[in-house]
This record gives structure tokens, sequence and C-alpha cells, in this order.
């Protein structure tokens, strides 16, 4: 590499406690920055428009992904998402809210945030740009294509397919009205398509789903089960469940402990709380505590197929672990296994 300034090359050398390209010769340093990418989930009848890259694409040859790309400096992260839906597919689209943001670190071409917006098409034909996409195809929850792109697509992909999935599921939406039994209509309410009653003018306001998880260490380990249901069957994560209606968040984080390894436990403090969307049964709020072992004996139970103590060396692979969450707080424990000590709130 060279400098952009004077030519001369650059060298690494420590600068604000981190190796930096520097110029010897005019002193810039060079600060690398995350690339930020923006791309947008067009849905045609309960399935999502995805475009598989060319075989001989520098990242992710052959792989599906949405329509994006990088943002220009003179743009905003919506202007890019229309911008690319344009010129990779031929169609005009209404750009939405944004969903999520999703950092990756998969890409050779470096990292980066992927800026996900829901969208919906107003114009033109579909008609993908043949340097750019070797096909394309709308395709059902339950029936994506493999392999999906990574660079932040493939978090965003599956996401999309676990609230798509939550919403087909049956039973899960109520049907009638609770005030006057009339049918539920999907119509726009408060900005956003709601389960609403024509009748009365009820509005049914889904809700996040309140989850705990917790990480006990004991002698340098780290304490995992391996799930018995879905989602998740046969991965491991950390003793994890949902909140009781009458129980606080600590509470039910030593009562799912217990049930799923029969340790009891004392919660020490509030490690994280963290919104996820990559859960077919819906999106919600995660709780993740430290505790430590006051009693009890090391046996699985309830929704777990087994559970033992891992050293950071011995952790599953990131592939083995079931939940998005549970992977990124467990990637942070094996790089600094002093994390699990530092509660940001006792409890």
């Amino acid at each position: 590499m060279y400098c952009f300034r004077c030519g001369a090359k650059l060298t690494m050398a420590q600068v604000g406690g981190r190796l930096r390209p520097l110029c010897p010769a005019c002193g810039h340093v060079v600060y690398e920055h995350l690339k930020v990418g923006a791309g947008i989930l067009l849905v045609r009848e309960g399935e999502l428009l995805l475009l598989r890259r060319p075989p001989t694409a520098s990242a992710f040859p052959s792989a599906w992904n949405l329509p994006a790309g990088y943002c220009e400096a003179d743009e905003s992260p919506q202007q890019t998402a229309r911008r690319e839906a344009k010129e990779e597919t031929g169609l005009t689209v209404e750009v939405g809210r944004l969903v999520d943001a999703y950092f990756f670190n998969d890409d050779p071409r470096g990292n980066g945030v992927l800026l996900v917006y829901e969208g919906r098409v107003t114009g033109g034909n579909l008609q993908p740009n043949e340097r750019e996409v070797a096909a394309v195809g709308y395709f059902a929850p339950d029936r994506l294509p493999v392999p999906l792109c990574g660079g932040g697509h493939d978090q965003a992909i599956r996401a999309w397919r676990s609230r798509a999935l939550d919403r087909w599921r049956p039973g899960e939406l109520p049907r009638y009205c609770p005030h006057c039994t009339h049918p539920l209509e999907e119509r726009l309410a408060f900005g956003r398509l709601r389960l609403a009653c024509p009748t009365c003018g009820f509005v049914h306001f889904r809700g996040l789903k309140v989850g705990v998880s917790v990480m006990v260490v004991h002698e340098g380990r780290l304490l995992l089960v391996r799930r018995g249901v879905e989602p998740g069957l046969g991965l491991w994560g950390l003793p994890s469940g949902f909140v009781e209606w009458d129980e606080s968040p600590a509470a039910a984080a030593g009562r799912e402990c217990r049930e799923e390894t029969g340790l009891e436990v004392a919660i020490v403090g509030l490690l994280e709380a963290s919104y996820y969307s990559d859960d077919y049964r819906g999106p919600g709020v995660n709780f993740t505590y430290r505790a430590e072992i006051v009693g009890g004996r090391l046996q699985s139970g309830d929704d777990a197929t087994a559970a033992r103590f891992f050293s950071p060396a011995e952790l599953p692979a990131e592939g083995e672990i079931a939940f998005r969450g549970h992977r990124r707080l467990l990637a942070r424990w094996q790089a600094d296994p002093t994390f699990a000590r530092w509660p940001v709130q006792k409890v």
C-alpha cells in the first residue's frame, strides 16, 4: 500500500493502541472503516426475491443474496437500496422501514454493516442484470436456496425466514376480535399492517417475547446445553427460556437453569439485554444473566438432551451454536473469559 497523499510506501505502526498503516514520509495514518451496504426485502405472495451471484464473483460466488450494494458517498442507504434494486433487477421499488443492521466480518473485501429495508415493487419488469446476476427467483421461507451469501445477507434472509414462518404458524395469531368476535382483517393501522376488527375498531398489537439466558462459569469453564427441541434442535446454547407472566426475568433465568441442567444457581448480575429476530416463534428481547452455582447436580433435563462445561478452547464451532445472540456472547467470552465477570447491573 502507498500513501495517497505523497506516494510513499506505507508501514505498519502502533497508533492509538493498535497497528495501523502509517506513512513514514508525511505522517498520514490510514484508519480503516466499516463498509456500509444497503439491501431490500421484496416479498410477493409470501415469497422473497433473491438473486444468485455469478460463479466468477470475487466474493461469495454462486451464492444467493438480496438486491443490495455498497453505499456511495453522496447517497443515503435508502437511495442505495433503491438504486441497486433497479440496477440488478430492473424493478422500481419504494423503500420502507429499516428492518435491521447486520454486522459482517466474512467478506474478503472487508468488514462492514448491511442495512436492510422493507420494500415494495412499484414498477418495471424483472430483468436481471446479466453481469451481476446469474439467476433470480422468489422463494418461500421453507424453500430457501443454498448457499446463502455472506456479508450480512445470510443473517438478514434467515431473520426474514423466522419472521415469515412465525406469521404462517397456525393458531399463533388471533382470528377473531376479543370484544365482538368479528373475524379480524389485516389492514393499515398506526403506520403498518396489523390485524384489526372492521366492526368495533379493535387493533391487535403484537408484542415482543421476553427471554432469558444464563452464563455460568465454573473453574474457567462455561456451562452449555444441547437443545432437544426446535429451534436449534441438536445444537448447543446457553441455558435459556421464556419468562412466565408472573415471574421476574431474574427468577426465570434461575428456573430455566435448574430445569435444563439440574444446577441451583444464584443470579449475580445482568450482563446485557439484546433484541433478537432469528427465532421462528417471533422476535423478542433476551436478558442474559451471570450466575454462580450454589447447589444441585449437573444433569440435563426439560428440553435439553445434554449439559456440560466447556473451556474456551473446547467451545462448539459457530455452526453448532443455536442462536445468533449466543454465538456472539460465546465468541466474546472465548476472546476474553473475564467478560462473564462484568455485570452491568446488580440484581
